[in-house]
């Protein structure tokens, strides 16, 4: 029987190399073997806490990972876009395709997905996967797998920002620079977005926005800044605003950023359903509320904008480890707030 190596965890921070069997390929399946992988603030909670809301390891061993790019080596019957040496991206939810939400075009919402490195199922930080064809992408020559990995979040912030309705022009204002916020303040850019403001309280990760396409930074450490942002949009406030920190404090202070009218984007996550959020004055300003779960049809869009130079995601990738020291790459993006933005794996 072949095997693969592939990471496990099987406790909360502690992980370890396994042969496991090589995944079958099944009809419409693609193998790919993984060159390739960032890890997300997802796979820390899974890493450092062994759960994230409702998804729970219970005990069980969990491969990590869904952030992840390399290369075709085997073709399943039926198979007939991509071949044996596809440089690929793989995008990582796999929806049934068959419910209301999925033949609405709205998969992300799919009630039977099955996602990579999310309870009860396993991820990416193995050498091999096997994957659906249609969910996965040929990359552009002049893309490497490092950047593939990459595409991901890139997505999450593309989603965000075409569902929040901004247009040309318009301020916007970010708070928290990790790298979902990164790749949000990055897709404000390639939109065409006005003044864009970012909001973090480290000061390596506002350098970092500046270049990613931030026009101004405020740390919170320097002041009150709800004023600031008045201070550089004309004593209104920004027309819109983007959450990626997902604490109590950051989803209630948010709408004290942004003018009357202004639309507000979640996309950070919240593991308490109980926070309280000033919904009084979202009625009487006219606030508008949306959240993001994940992405529909956006990896294709990515890798576009970076092909023609639209688009360059690879400055939020901090640190690279060999697959030999996945752990320790896990160890640095828990600890690395202040030097860190993307930690990612080669293989």
């Amino acid at each position: 029987m072949e095997t693969m190596r592939a990471w496990v965890l099987t406790e909360p921070r502690k992980m370890e190399i396994r042969a496991l069997p090589m995944p079958d390929v099944k009809e419409g399946e693609v193998l790919v073997r993984i060159k390739s992988m960032g890890i997300c603030g997802s796979d820390l909670h899974f890493y450092t806490d062994g759960k994230i809301g409702d998804y729970a390891m219970n005990g069980k061993p969990l491969i990590l990972g869904h952030e992840c790019a390399g290369e075709v080596v085997k073709a399943g019957e039926g198979c007939s876009r991509l071949s044996v040496g596809d440089r690929v991206i793989v995008e990582p939810g796999k929806p049934c395709m068959r419910c209301d939400e999925c033949r609405a075009g709205r998969y992300n919402f799919c009630h039977n997905m099955y996602f990579m490195g999310t309870p009860p199922w396993d991820g990416c930080m193995c050498e091999y996967v096997a994957w659906p064809e249609f969910l996965v992408y040929e990359m552009p020559e002049d893309m490497s797998y490092q950047e593939g990995a990459l595409i991901e979040p890139f997505t999450v912030g593309l989603q965000g920002v075409t569902n929040s309705g901004i247009g040309y022009a318009d301020s916007a204002v970010v708070v928290g620079c990790g790298t979902i916020g990164m790749m949000t303040i990055h897709a404000l850019k390639t939109i065409g977005a006005g003044t864009i403001i970012a909001v973090d309280m480290e000061p390596f990760k506002l350098e970092m926005a500046k270049k990613m396409g931030a026009t101004d930074t405020i740390n919170p450490r320097d002041g009150d800044v709800a004023e600031k942002i008045r201070e550089l949009t004309d004593g209104y406030g920004a027309r819109y605003a983007f959450e990626s920190v997902g604490t109590e404090k950051t989803f209630y202070d948010i709408s004290g950023y942004v003018r009357d009218g202004a639309t507000i984007t979640l996309l950070g996550l919240l593991i308490d359903d109980g926070t309280p959020m000033p919904m009084s004055s979202a009625v009487m300003r006219g606030l508008t509320y949306k959240t993001v779960i994940r992405y529909v049809n956006q990896f294709e869009k990515a890798m576009t904008l970076i092909h023609y130079g639209r688009a360059n995601i690879l400055p939020v990738m901090t640190h690279q480890f060999p697959f030999e020291k996945a752990q320790e790459a896990f160890d640095k993006a828990v600890a690395g707030k202040k030097d860190s933005i993307k930690v990612v794996v080669d293989f």
